[in-house]
């Protein structure tokens, strides 16, 4: 190759030359002629220098140190990229010309030497902007390569160039026109000639940090990625990666002094602000605002856009984010796989959690813990590390690798599961367990290290190496993957879901309840002055309920992005085979098939010391999709594919085990999600919360959830009895609000018993469960319960209405009304909303108790229950004083305008209430009659006529009157009701004449000292005290202990007085005879 040849080659791939040439002037970029050198090199050679290899350093030291042109277009980084990549084109065109690729060949290795004196050592002069700048510079290349605007860089460096002598945006403008992308391979060739040289590490640590504040404001309208890519290309280098982890604002030292927002802060945490790229707003005081904003062009004034348009809105932005936490999966899994950074990356995800442990208290400060969107993407993303081993097939690895020791290893979540609820293990039971954990830990981590072994407390050791260290390190990356992403979905997107439906639904129905009224009473205000108040209070108002309707839509765009749910659902039912397989104590997937009832007791501590979030965030997942997105629950196409059997079957299995499962408040909220799944076609009529959040449709998701109730043994078995118990479980709970919850999710039980009777099979398993406990035991709890909410419920009923009547009253006479201040007006308005709520809660629940007595009276098993002596009168104590408030002079109080409003039918109760009398009515006489001559005879009519407070015929007569009019009442059941009322009122006469003849003076030790009433069947108390046997057992029904000292009593303590019994019914043929 001739010496004019090198000569050229080298000056296209350095822009340099010995001698001024015409072709220098079309030249790009310029091309820089080393006068001064030439004329040194000419002294010592005697003749022109050529530019030959031998030359080049020299050239170099001239071209960047000793000479710099001025105002040359090219700053020396980015003059040294351009060369390194003239000179691999230079390689690429060179083909089989080994002299033209050594030539090549050389020029980079003295382009890498350079850039890194550039930029670590200081050596080579830079422009102070960009001497400040640094290895920053890199960034910029990368930020071109791929794809980011030059317009968009110039604003991103234009602060860097605000300072005294910077040239401000011209200067800027000016830097990125002479930068150019990243050429291929050159960081990855920088990074490795530099490994061993300290200024690498600063080098990356710089750059990840001026990404990460750059990234920080950008939405994902903004196009993140292009920051996304620089950083995966930058961190898929362990040298690079390894210095950008040892930066001091990888994490803070310590998370859980530090606030958990400290993680999305730029220079605390500088990855955390890339998880923070979300369609859901930031919006605590001091946040970096994210633009393009989300709402402002998406959804702010969602009710003047057109449906189109919001759906394109949120295809558009769930697009954005799949290819946003694929990017993050990508730098995350990239960190993972090398050794040097694995550790720290996994101690990054355990912090983030652990410093964030306070999203998963009730109540918690905003400004004090990590946003919604930053923990939903670290969620996102740790689903997706999870993916390869969500499969519950028995050949996945993951049933050898994770261990339930993990929780109690002290280790990544430590703080997390110390402030967590167990499944059913008390404090002290799972401190203990803990302990001999974590002393099999540490005797494993002393012993040599084997891939098995023996057995630990908890699980195989396989799932562990060594002794499991704070950074979990002691367990496989499976189990920690594991539990990091079941801990990372409670405290982001299930706590995000709860919000939702929670305070911050409560919030929008509040926000614009209070609207409508402040539109309502505009009308009403005259004077101009409070007028303009009342409409600007009005107009704010409205922009916050504008604003927090778009951020509600902001969060279903991302919680109710197809793909997050149905990884979400996989993982659940994973967590639901793996926590079967520890009940059961077979292991695998296998633990499904091996299901029965009653699980085995008592229950494995590795079971119930898992803390609580692992089936109540599956219960709220199912629970928060089943209402807002249910076609995700389909196994079509446009589903999650999820087997929703398996929940069903693992469901109804903890429903009917407390001793799995401690809290009643977690069991009836198992039962809330099988409520939303029952059949139900479009033309029946739901009752209860179900009336608007079930499944409706006969086709898609309801047809396939048929089945679920109709099919599997577990279910169709057990499932009715354990509903009846947990009936019962429920009247003593936890949770914040329970006395009003109990009712709720008594209601929603009711309303899957009612399914469940209509059910043959269903039907008969409870049926034969009511005869195996002779009437007594859970069946008699239900009953019991069912009459003391029915009176409760209208108790409170009663209340209401009279409180909404003042208020109506009140509001419509005009002068009690403009006497009042605004104030006081707005008060009283609010005030009969909020009773308007609750009397509507309430008349569902009485509705549904109403409805449930009337189906299980429907059988002579469930109804003997009712027609016990102890029982019989509590059931026409609720009757009749129900009776009589909706047909007696008392039904004057339950007059309010539009009592549609609250769901409230006088007539439907009524006709509810007396069906219940008709059933028992015949049921009883039915029982009787096949008893034969010589047995009791029927119970009930008598109980019904000796009420001596609320009986009285004519209510009956009424009842007759309002139904037959509203056509409610059948022609069989008016004769019936006519029966029953007359024998009513003929056992009420007997009763009287009874009372007559027995007197008033009673021997004090006939009479029950409960009732006070004569006694026919007495039993001694273990206090000593007699009582009338029925008063005593329904005493226990609702309380065990005994009514005199306050002990624990059973029945079994009872003791029957006979020689009394026969003294009182001597005493009483004395008095008949």
């Amino acid at each position: 190759m001739a010496d004019y040849q090198l000569e050229a080659l080298f000056s296209r791939i350095f822009a340099v030359a010995f001698y001024n040439s015409p072709d220098h002037a079309s030249r790009r970029p310029p091309v820089v002629v080393l006068s001064v050198l030439a004329q040194e090199l000419e002294a010592e050679l005697g003749q022109k220098p050529v530019l030959d290899t031998a030359l080049l350093d020299r050239v170099l030291v001239s071209r960047l140190i000793e000479a710099p042109p001025a105002n040359y277009p090219q700053p020396p980084i980015q003059y040294l990229m351009g060369s390194y990549e003239r000179a691999s084109e230079e390689l690429r065109k060179a083909g089989a010309n080994e002299q033209i690729k050594a030539a090549a060949a050389t020029s980079r290795d003295l382009i890498l030497n350079y850039a890194g004196l550039a930029l670590f050592a200081g050596i080579v002069v830079q422009p102070p902007v960009l001497e400040t700048r640094g290895s920053v510079q890199l960034m910029d290349a990368l930020l071109l390569r791929y794809g980011l605007p030059a317009v968009a860089l110039t604003a991103a460096v234009t602060p860097a160039f605000a300072g005294p002598g910077g040239g401000g945006e011209a200067a800027a403008a000016s830097y990125v026109a002479g930068s150019v992308p990243m050429p291929p391979g050159f960081l990855e060739e920088l990074a490795v000639r530099h490994d061993s040289d300290e200024g690498l590490a600063d080098a990356s640590a710089k750059i990840v940090v001026e990404l990460s504040r750059l990234v920080s404001v950008i939405s994902p309208l903004g196009d993140p990625g292009p920051h996304l890519t620089a950083l995966s290309h930058l961190l898929s280098l362990e040298s690079l990666a390894r210095g950008s982890v040892a930066a001091r604002s990888w994490i803070p030292a310590d998370m859980r002094a530090a606030s958990g927002r400290a993680v999305v802060l730029p220079g605390a945490c500088w990855l955390g602000p890339f998880f923070n790229i979300s369609p859901i707003p930031d919006d605590v005081r001091g946040a970096a605002t994210q633009e393009p904003s989300v709402l402002a062009q998406c959804f702010v004034g969602l009710e003047n856009r057109r449906p189109g348009d919001v759906n394109n809105a949120v295809s558009g932005l769930r697009l954005a984010m799949k290819n946003i936490t694929g990017q993050l999966h990508g730098v995350v899994k990239s960190m993972l796989k090398m050794r040097t950074t694995k550790a720290r990356m996994l101690t990054w995800l355990g912090a983030v959690l652990e410093g964030n442990v306070g999203r998963s208290k009730l109540r918690f400060d905003q400004e004090a813990v990590a946003p919604d969107g930053f923990l939903t993407n670290v969620a996102a993303v740790l689903l997706k590390l999870c993916g390869p081993f969500l499969d519950t097939s028995p050949g996945s690895a993951f049933w050898k690798r994770v261990d339930p020791g993990f929780v109690a290893a002290g280790g990544m979540l430590d703080s997390s599961y110390s402030a967590e609820t167990r499944l059913a293990a008390a404090s002290d039971e799972e401190a203990a367990w803990r302990e001999r954990v974590r002393s099999h830990l540490g005797a494993s981590a002393s012993a040599p290290a084997e891939v098995s072994g023996p057995a630990s407390p908890t699980g195989d050791s396989a799932s562990r190496t060594a002794g499991a260290g704070a950074d979990g390190g002691g367990f496989h990356f499976i189990c920690q993957a594991f539990f990091l992403t079941a801990h990372a979905l409670h405290i982001g997107p299930v706590r995000s879901m709860t919000h939702l439906e929670g305070d911050f639904g409560h919030s929008i129905h509040f926000i614009r309840n209070h609207v409508s009224q402040s539109e309502a009473m505009m009308q009403e205000i005259t004077n101009p002055g409070e007028r303009a108040m009342a409409q600007m209070a009005l107009s704010r108002a409205k922009a916050q309920l504008d604003y927090m309707q778009a951020r509600y839509q902001a969060f279903l765009t991302v919680l109710l992005d197809t793909a997050l749910v149905a990884d979400v659902l996989a993982f659940y039912r994973l967590m639901a085979a793996w926590l079967t397989s520890l009940a059961t104590g077979v292991p695998g997937p296998n633990g499904f098939a091996a299901l029965s009832l009653p699980l085995p007791e008592p229950a494995p501590q590795a079971f119930t010391c898992m803390p609580e979030y692992f089936v109540e965030d599956m219960c709220s997942v199912l629970l928060f999709v089943s209402r807002f997105a249910p076609q995700l629950l389909s196994s079509a196409t446009d589903g999650a594919g999820v087997r929703l059997d398996e929940f069903a079957v693992f469901f109804t299995t903890l429903m009917a085990s407390p001793q799995y499962i401690r809290s009643a408040f977690l069991r009836s909220k198992l039962s809330e999600v099988l409520e939303l799944w029952l059949p139900q076609n479009e033309d029946e009529e739901p009752t209860g919360r179900a009336a608007f959040r079930r499944i409706r449709g006969s086709s898609g998701p309801a047809a396939e959830l048929a089945a679920l109730f109709n099919c599997h043994p577990i279910v169709v078995q057990n499932l009715a009895p354990v509903l009846v118990r947990l009936y019962n479980d429920i009247e003593h709970t936890e949770r914040e609000g329970a006395f009003y919850f109990k009712f709720n999710m008594r209601t929603t039980i009711s309303n899957i018993l009612k399914y469940l009777w209509a059910q043959q099979h269903h039907r008969a398993v409870w049926l034969k469960a009511v005869r195996d406990e002779e009437y007594r035991g859970n069946s008699e709890r239900f009953a019991n319960m069912l009459l003391n909410d029915l009176t409760y419920l209208l108790d409170e009923a009663l209340k209401l209405l009279k409180l909404l009547r003042e208020a109506e009253d009140t509001r419509t006479d005009e002068t009690r009304w403009t006497a009042m201040s605004r104030e006081d007006r707005d008060e009283l308005v609010h005030m009969q909303e909020r009773n308007g709520q609750n009397l509507t809660a309430m008349i569902r629940s009485a509705t549904s108790v109403i409805d449930t007595l009337n189906f299980i009276t429907e059988e002579a098993d469930t109804t003997r229950t009712l027609l016990q002596p102890h029982m019989v009168e509590r059931l026409r104590d609720s009757l009749n004083y129900f009776l009589k408030y909706l047909v007696g002079p008392e039904r004057r109080l339950l007059r309010v305008r539009n009592p549609e409003k609250y769901n409230f039918n006088a007539r439907l109760l009524l006709r509810g209430l007396v069906t219940v009398y008709l059933h028992v009515d015949s049921i009883d006489r039915v029982i009787a009659a096949n008893a034969g001559a010589g047995a009791a005879a029927p119970v009930f009519a008598a109980a019904v006529g000796s009420d001596k407070r609320s009986f009285k015929p004519e209510y009956f007569l009424e009842a007759l009157a309002v139904l037959d009019v509203a056509g409610l009442i059948s022609l069989s059941q008016r004769d019936q009701l006519e029966s029953l009322s007359q024998r009513a009122l003929a056992a009420s006469s007997v009763a009287e004449a009874e009372d007559e003849v027995m007197g008033e003076d009673v021997p004090e030790e006939f009479l029950c000292a409960i009732m006070f009433t004569i006694m026919k069947d007495p039993v001694m108390l273990p206090s000593g005290v007699v009582v009338d046997r029925p008063n005593i057992l329904r005493h226990l029904l609702s309380d065990n202990t005994d009514p005199f000292s306050r002990l624990p009593l059973t029945e079994a303590q009872l003791v029957s007085d006979e020689g009394l019994a026969a003294r009182i019914a001597d005493w009483r043929r004395t008095r008949t005879h």
